[in-house]
């Protein structure tokens, strides 16, 4: 029984990409919340900005703190300087975000070439510069250095890279580290540099991936994408050019810069992991479907944009494939997301919970979820999705919680918690009603199709309204929660009558609503269901 079933109201857009609509001011990664089919919960907050996440194996306990960011545009990074919780937004804001408000830190990113770009463009006002993509990518703490990647405008050659560079920490912890940006080292840039488009976007800088871990070894590798230079959105793709760093996996020694590309055929890498065996995987995004997890192997082609499990966005064969809709003569994917989620981000998580520990972590954009990964060996097993109602940009292990970057600008730290035992006092209190065995049976039965969905507390979850204060609560009254108009017109508080109806027919009280009816036939069995449901509201007063 699904009781009070959340309605997802948000409408499916369907938008079909041509030639002539490369202008469209949201990224690509924000159509595929268009393309994907897939609806979405928002999260559900208690006043304290805390909200609780049931997964199978574990309840995570969830907390939110917004950071400012001036420019318009998505991206950045997250990663830990000794016990601190460090963000890089994309615009190149450092703040110390593991307590209950931000503090911005006195780290200057490393110079990209921002005002020089500004310049060409302001002189070359036929190129169009899409400034919200031009970003910083990652971030990480090495060896007692910092080191970031970015993409790059190189002034006076007037085209752009992807680049790295490094600073000293010299032992500084967040508080007390100084980096300015005379401080910062280049260590390597793609090459080619590319000259902006003349067509389109100047910079696909959105299609950067731009991605790093590094190893025991001293060994970075970077996750290059290509920009959209994908004989798509320009007409040749970079990808599968061997000497072109743009759709590669690239392994760069981070003591000399010296490099070599890995693998080849990648497309707009938004994530990049090392497990604990030392096996190297990626995550990336196709197009209208074929999001790919794949396990990177020293010279292996994995295909794009000759191969894909996905469409353009205006549902046609991509130019040039070798066959629609399946993948020939490649590398294959350890595993695809049909339809695209924009997957975003990826870690390897240890000592977190001993049912996640070993297990890759991938978020996503258009999914507003993150994907708990179970690998074995060299194929997958499963791919849990945990739907969280943000649009994760990149995830991180800090200590004994995650941490994750979204897209509205939320820090979430997630810890292991309890589950909520409100669903065992609810089923303890069936012997308090003197029924049959057989009825008792029948009320236990239903009472487990409610938890398919609702929670029996008063901690909020981000799937459906919880059912412990239900009783006396305002009719569609949780502003978390987008109800049907027709429920939302009711008015007045659930009495045990309404509740009663409700549950005999949902469309008895709202006719449009979508929840089906629970085919509860036994009048005995739906006031006993109400009977609970008044218990757990007077427990939790």
């Amino acid at each position: 029984m699904k009781l009070f079933k959340r309605i997802l109201t948000s409408p499916v857009i369907m938008v079909t990409l041509a030639a002539s609509v490369v202008l469209l001011v949201l990224e690509v990664e924000e159509l595929r919340e268009s393309h994907s089919g897939i609806t979405h919960t928002a999260p559900i907050w208690s006043s304290d900005r805390v909200a609780q996440v049931e997964t199978i194996f574990a309840a995570l306990n969830m907390e939110t703190l917004d950071v400012p960011v001036e420019r318009i545009g998505s991206g950045g990074a997250l990663t830990s300087l000794g016990n601190d919780l460090v963000l890089m937004t994309h615009e190149g804001g450092f703040f110390e975000v593991g307590g209950e408000e931000s503090k911005r830190l006195d780290i200057e990113a490393p110079p990209n070439g921002w005002s020089a770009m500004l310049d060409f463009e302001s002189s070359n006002p036929d190129y169009n510069f899409a400034h919200y993509f031009f970003r910083y990518n990652d971030v990480d703490v090495v060896d007692d250095q910092l080191i970031v990647s970015f993409t790059e405008w190189v002034e006076g050659e007037n085209c752009y890279r992807t680049a790295i560079s490094t600073a000293p920490l010299q032992g500084a912890s967040a508080e007390t580290a100084s980096i300015k940006a005379e401080d910062w080292t280049l260590l390597f840039g793609t090459e080619p540099c590319l000259a902006p488009n003349s067509e389109g976007r100047a910079i696909q800088g959105h299609m950067a991936g731009g991605r790093f871990r590094v190893d025991a070894n001293g060994t970075l590798y970077l996750a290059a994408g290509d920009y959209a230079q994908d004989g798509i959105y320009a007409p040749v793709p970079l990808s599968q050019i061997p000497d072109q760093m743009y759709g590669k996996v690239i392994a760069v020694d981070l003591a000399t810069g010296d490099s070599r590309i890995v693998s080849q055929g990648h497309s707009n890498m938004q994530g990049i992991a090392l497990d604990q065996d030392g096996k190297l995987w990626t995550v990336e995004h196709g197009r209208r479907g074929g999001d790919e997890l794949n396990l990177i192997r020293e010279g292996e082609d994995y295909g794009w944009p000759q191969v894909s499990l996905g469409t353009r966005y205006n549902k046609l064969p991509l130019p040039d494939t070798l066959d629609y809709g399946r993948h020939p003569d490649f590398q294959l994917p350890a595993y695809s997301w049909l339809p695209s989620v924009a997957v975003s981000s990826l870690m390897y998580v240890d000592d977190f919970h001993p049912a996640w520990d070993g297990d890759l972590i991938a978020g996503s954009l258009a999914g507003n979820s993150l994907f708990r990964i179970r690998t074995n060996g060299e194929s997958i097993l499963f791919a849990e999705r945990i739907p969280l109602g943000l649009r994760i940009r990149y995830v991180h292990q800090h200590g004994d919680e995650l941490a994750l970057w979204t897209d509205q600008q939320k820090v979430v730290r997630l810890t292991v918690g309890e589950f909520d035992p409100s669903f065992q006092f609810a089923v303890s209190k069936i012997g308090d009603l003197g029924l049959s065995g057989r009825k008792a049976s029948a009320v236990e039965t239903a009472l487990d199709g409610c938890a398919e969905c609702h929670g029996f507390g008063v901690l909020p979850s981000t799937s459906a309204p919880s059912l412990g204060e239900v009783f006396g609560r305002q009719i569609a009254g949780l502003t978390d929660f987008d109800y049907s108009q027709s429920l939302s017109e009711v008015g007045g508080k659930w009495t045990r009558d309404q509740l009663v109806a409700f549950l005999d027919n949902p469309q008895s009280i709202a006719a449009e609503t979508s929840m089906p009816d629970p085919s509860l036939d036994d009048p005995e069995v739906v006031n006993a269901i109400v009977d609970i449901l008044i218990s757990l509201r007077e427990q939790a007063e």
